[in-house]
Parts: C-alpha cells; sequence; structure tokens
C-alpha cells in the first residue's frame, strides 16, 4: 500500500534516488546530500508518496515566496496512477494551516493538471531574455569577489539592499557558485553555467532603486565585459514583466528567447480574484530553486 504524507530527514537518500531514476544526467548537483541539506535543512518541507522502502512521487518546498513548490517527480514505474495529484493534495491540505500562499514556476507541462487541481492558478510569466556576447576588446574590468560555501561577501555587496532569503540563496550554496558585482546603489548576481549547450553568464539577480538605473547600466557593461574576457558566448536573465530592471535590460541589448515560464500562486481558503490578490510578481532567477 503506498502511503502519502509529510517527508522527514531520513527520507532524504530515497528522495535522492528518486531524482536519479526521473532525471538521470539531469542537474547532477541536486542529486548531491549536501545539496538537498542546503534547500531543505532551514525550513523546507517536502511531501512524499511511499512504496514500502522506495519514495515513488515528491513535492518539495522552500521558504521562498511563503513556500515555493519545487522538485516535482513521479517515479517513471509509477506513473498514471495519479500518485503526484495526491502528494499535491496532501502538500496543500497541509501548508495550509502554516501560510496565506504558495507559489510554484511550472517548466514541465506534465506537473501542471495535479498542481491546477491543487489550488495553484498561474499568475504571471516569466521570460529567459538572451544577449549574444561579441567579441570585443575588454574596457577594463571591475573587481568582483567569487562567493559560495563559508565565504563572506565584500563589503560592497553588504551595502546593497539584497534582501536576506538571498543570502541564504547566494552565499550559502555548497555547489553552485556566484559572482555579486556592486556599486554604491546597485548589485548584479551573476553564475557562470551552462544554458542549452550555450556557456552563458546568467543574470541570477539584479536591483537598485528607482533613479539609480545609470549604477544598474554601469554594473550590466562590467557584466558583460567580463563574460567576454572569459568567453561566455551569452547572457541571460529570467524575468516576468512586472521586474522594474526590464526596461534596462532591453535597452542593453536583450532579447526575448523561446523559453518561458509559468508562475502560479495557490491563495489558501480565499478566492483568487479578489483584489488584495492582483499583485505584481517583479521576478528573477533568484525567487527559483534553479540556477
Amino acid at each position: 500500500m503506498i502511503d502519502v504524507r509529510e517527508g522527514t530527514r531520513a527520507d532524504r537518500d530515497a528522495i535522492l534516488a528518486l531524482r536519479g531514476r526521473c532525471f538521470a544526467g539531469e542537474d547532477p548537483e541536486k542529486q548531491d546530500p549536501r545539496f538537498w541539506e542546503w534547500e531543505f535543512g532551514q525550513g523546507g518541507r517536502f511531501f512524499v508518496a511511499v512504496d514500502g522502502d522506495r519514495v515513488v512521487a515528491h513535492l518539495g518546498f522552500v521558504p521562498q515566496l511563503k513556500m515555493l513548490a519545487v522538485d516535482a517527480m513521479t517515479d517513471p514505474d509509477s506513473r498514471r496512477q495519479h500518485l503526484f495529484s495526491r502528494v499535491v493534495e496532501c502538500a496543500r491540505d497541509t501548508l495550509r494551516n502554516d501560510v496565506d500562499f504558495s507559489c510554484a514556476f511550472q517548466i514541465r507541462e506534465a506537473v501542471l493538471p495535479a498542481m491546477v487541481r491543487g489550488g495553484w492558478r498561474p499568475a504571471a510569466r516569466a521570460f529567459v531574455l538572451v544577449r549574444p556576447l561579441v567579441v570585443a576588446p575588454s574596457r577594463g574590468l571591475a573587481v568582483t569577489q567569487r562567493l559560495g560555501g563559508t565565504e563572506q561577501p565584500s563589503d560592497r555587496a553588504t551595502e546593497q539592499p539584497i534582501p536576506s532569503h538571498l543570502h541564504w540563496r547566494f552565499l550559502e550554496n555548497p555547489l553552485w557558485k556566484y559572482d555579486i558585482h556592486a556599486n554604491d546603489d546597485a548589485y548584479v548576481v551573476t553564475r557562470r553555467t551552462m544554458l542549452r549547450g550555450h556557456d552563458s553568464v546568467a543574470i541570477a539577480d539584479l536591483g537598485w532603486p528607482k533613479g539609480k538605473e545609470r549604477a544598474g547600466r554601469a554594473l550590466l557593461r562590467e557584466v558583460f565585459a567580463k563574460g567576454r574576457a572569459e568567453g561566455a558566448q551569452v547572457a541571460a536573465v529570467l524575468i516576468t514583466l512586472a521586474h522594474p530592471a526590464l526596461p534596462v535590460l532591453v535597452r542593453a541589448g536583450f532579447l526575448p528567447s523561446p523559453h518561458r515560464f509559468r508562475f502560479l500562486v495557490n491563495y489558501f481558503g480565499t478566492d483568487f480574484g479578489t483584489p488584495r490578490k492582483q499583485k505584481r510578481w517583479p521576478l528573477t532567477w533568484a525567487d527559483t530553486d534553479h540556477l
């Protein structure tokens, strides 16, 4: 008999084994126990369907945007049994007692029906924008500091208005390393990675106060120059239309790619259409567990 319940830390290895069966060769760092402990060990929650000693379906949540749904998985041998729908229902009925709402980024079409039945509704779209980094002479690079693990950010970085959860997101990850570019009025967080086979400088987050767009543009130029000098092919950013940095990115040469994602919200126990919930969602990769 299959048991559907909230998971515990004792389920970690079975969950990682499920990820290996579902996503062999994809995001291998997410099969590392250190990554799992970083993601779920500080307030994360997860819900599982268990068959004997095997986890056969899973939905995790991390404490971003109240509770952000991540890692939706069903064992290939256990699909078409509505197990993931049962896990979604268990997660919804449990979380609604603790938080007002939960969010999710829908990446795979197979996940959407169960999430919608569970009450998650599309609230925004996030677009991946790209900008080629053509070969060009370097005009001098600003100093940046490689961040991650137990290292601490530079003084300039800590002076920026980076939300506290982003310190966990960018400074405590045991495997993903980030650069923070910062001046007195703005910051841009980047990570070098492969996106769809392209050597990319991914902009994970960026921000500046209203009226300080010039400071943001200066940092973007530094990011582009550093990427070119290191041989990256493109710069990329995930962003919603409500994000105030979007006009600056467009003027800097970013163009839409074919890749976009639905952003879903579940307002527990309330009607989705009330005016209170028609809020704008200025989101970037920082608001996901990807990249």
